[in-house]
């Protein structure tokens, strides 16, 4: 999969509740909690 990278900044307190995703799924980065995330979120 061909990857683009984008900078783009987060509100802290989204960063807090994805940090916590991340933690509680055994998600190794925060990059692969928020590809998991907008995912979840597409398919809906």
């Amino acid at each position: 999969m061909e990857r683009v990278s984008k900078l783009i900044k987060f509100p802290v307190d989204l960063v807090i509740r994805i940090e916590e995703y991340k933690e509680k799924q055994n998600i190794l980065t925060f990059a692969g909690a928020v590809y998991e995330l907008i995912r979840k979120g597409l398919e809906k």
